[in-house]
């Protein structure tokens, strides 16, 4: 590149940094680095409203109201591509729910902590009854988040 810009070019030719970095000089660097990875998240803004956490919950509960299992959920979260949300069930079984606008990207993942018994027949029920759910959270929120958004942006 040096011999296309400027017509000449030693071998022999190297280029010595302006200076050693101090300690002081790379934390600077990598307090500017980090200060500007926070600002990219500030700008990614949770549209959950007040009622979308407690309503999935409610939803998600009902559906498992004749088994006797532990629920803990955690927050739900929706962005413009995406929501996603999950917990577990019985210290045993966890699950997310992904909704994204790529069908193939959406879906539910599960994690088996420790004490899981593949050969219980209630994880079976509980793991079935997780996809299950899925399908109304997923329709739910790709028809009233995703639809939503790509209405606005095609109104722009």
């Amino acid at each position: 590149m040096k011999r296309v810009r400027e017509g000449g070019f030693t071998a022999n030719e190297s280029k010595e940094p302006a200076k050693d970095l101090s300690v002081r000089d790379m934390l600077k660097i990598t307090r500017d680095i980090n200060e500007g990875v926070v600002s990219l998240r500030e700008e990614v803004e949770n549209k959950e409203t007040v009622y979308d956490q407690s309503m999935e919950e409610e939803k998600f509960r009902n559906f498992f109201n004749d088994m006797n299992v532990s629920i803990k959920l955690i927050d739900l979260e929706v962005y413009d591509n995406l929501v996603f949300w999950g917990g577990t069930i019985d210290g045993v079984i966890q699950f997310i729910y992904k909704v994204t606008p790529d069908e193939s990207t959406s879906g539910v993942e599960f994690n088996y902590l420790e004490d899981f018994s593949p050969d219980n027949p209630e994880n079976e029920e509980i793991t079935g009854r997780i996809e299950s759910y899925f399908d109304n959270f997923y329709k739910y929120w790709r028809d009233n988040v995703m639809t939503a958004d790509s209405a606005t942006n095609d109104e722009k």
